[in-house]
């Protein structure tokens, strides 16, 4: 979950910089498919750390694992009915 969470906010921070070189003066003048790249890559690092963020925060609050299965509770797997 933490490690997800750090991955989350790096692929952000790369995201914001491939922005922000679009609009900096000395980049302003790089080729349209160079800036597109840019772009495309900014925000596939953008959805990938929403992914990342949203992900971790699933499994925070209980809700489902990786495999889309709800977790189990540890005395219903434990096949006895306590007696």
């Amino acid at each position: 979950m933490f490690r997800d969470r750090v991955i989350a906010c790096l692929l952000f921070a790369v995201a914001f910089a491939g922005l922000v070189v679009q609009r900096i003066s000395p980049f302003s003048d790089i080729p349209w498919a160079t800036g597109s790249v840019v772009t495309f890559a900014a925000v596939v690092s953008a959805l990938t750390g929403v992914w990342l963020w949203g992900r971790s925060t699933r499994r925070r609050s209980g809700g489902t694992d990786s495999d889309g299965e709800a977790p189990s509770e540890a005395g219903a797997d434990a096949g006895g009915s306590g007696d």
